[in-house]
């Protein structure tokens, strides 16, 4: 009988170490837990999110005068393959900016109301959110804008924390006596492709822009927004002169009525061509033309 509970007992054991090493080789061979197996997918999620993020390239130039400031900035994919953004209202973005003493001196959302409705972008490659704001009756002094896109999800997946985020100084000089009647005329130079060398004047809904460009046939669209409402829908343009590879001026005379002008807000100018591909908007520049 002691042989016999002896030899039973070696059989249990043996059969447990074959167990242990069954289980030793499985998560060998890839076969983990389902922990690890939870992990590895939060691991490729996490570069997956990554490499969407890196793709998406963020820019924002700022314009001063004598007492204003003109933001331009966007988000635009990089990448080969088209991306959803998310947003968790209406809001997209939010401009702020700070003094020298690193208070916060404007914020664009604070004058604004948005919907709390989830919103999306789809961008294929190359496509960019391009926006424009301007910041008026500006002292004199040292500043500093930070632009944020609100991008709450890509392709449907959760971004943490604020990743597409911009931060430029600029300086508002003190205005030179003498110097008045050049303050009413803003200059903006354009993207240097299609457009270049761009002036506004007027205000009040009645404005003259004029600049030069360089476009197929020498024909180009503009229109005119005011953040919410296209206030002037898209009309033709024909410059003075040749069409592309030569420079030619243009001069845009724009009457807007008063009912149509915001209480707050920036009445913008976008000005592009369309392509001859497929008709979208290319080389768009977005002007300022007055803010209220």
């Amino acid at each position: 009988m002691k042989k016999l509970f002896a030899m039973m007992m070696g059989v249990i054991v043996l059969t447990l170490a074959a167990c242990g090493t069954s289980g030793e080789m499985d998560e060998a061979n890839g076969e983990g837990t389902e922990a690890d197996q939870e992990q590895t997918e939060d691991q490729n999620t996490e570069k997956d999110m990554d490499a969407l993020i890196n793709q998406m390239a963020t820019d924002v130039k700022v314009k001063a005068t004598d007492d204003a400031a003109n933001f331009d900035f966007s988000l635009t994919n990089t990448g080969e393959e088209p991306v959803t953004l998310g947003f968790a209202s209406s809001q997209q973005y939010e401009v702020k900016v700070t003094n020298a003493d690193a208070e916060n001196v404007y914020t664009f959302s604070a004058d604004k109301s948005f919907t709390q409705e989830l919103t999306s972008e789809e961008l294929a490659n190359g496509k960019a959110i391009s926006a424009s704001e301007a910041w008026t009756d500006v002292e004199p002094g040292e500043y500093e804008v930070t632009v944020t896109f609100l991008v709450d999800t890509i392709n449907d997946e959760s971004v943490e924390a604020t990743p597409f985020e911009m931060t430029q100084p600029f300086t508002i000089e003190a205005a030179q006596e003498g110097t008045n009647e050049q303050a009413s005329v803003k200059e903006f130079e354009g993207d240097g492709e299609a457009f270049r060398n761009i002036t506004v004047e007027g205000e009040n809904g009645s404005y003259v822009v004029k600049g030069e460009a360089r476009v197929f046939e020498g024909a180009f669209m503009y229109s005119v927004e005011d953040g919410h409402n296209v206030v002037v829908e898209p009309e033709a343009v024909q410059v003075d002169g040749e069409g592309a590879p030569s420079w030619s001026s243009f001069e845009i005379e724009v009457s807007i009525s008063e009912d149509k002008l915001p209480e707050f807000g920036t009445v913008t100018m976008s000005i592009y061509e369309e392509s001859q591909e497929d008709g979208e908007p290319t080389h768009e520049n977005y002007i300022p033309l007055e803010s209220f």
